[in-house]
């Protein structure tokens, strides 16, 4: 099949090279996503439930 692509591509040729770019990068952003450190995205993760502070004052929000 690839063979038969390739070779009837013609004018085709850029749609082939990106189909291919495409592939690459998302295939390396699954790799960066399942491997590596489990507590990168840890400082994220905990965005919404640090305290909020109001610049120049030390008021937190009011949980409750």
């Amino acid at each position: 099949m690839i063979r038969d692509v390739m070779g009837n591509a013609g004018e085709a040729i850029w749609s082939i090279v990106a189909l291919i770019i495409m592939f690459v990068s998302f295939a390396a952003i699954l790799f960066w996503t399942f491997s590596g450190r489990k507590n990168r995205f840890e400082h994220e993760m905990n965005l919404p439930l640090e305290d909020d502070e109001v610049s120049g004052d030390h008021h937190h929000s009011v949980k409750g």
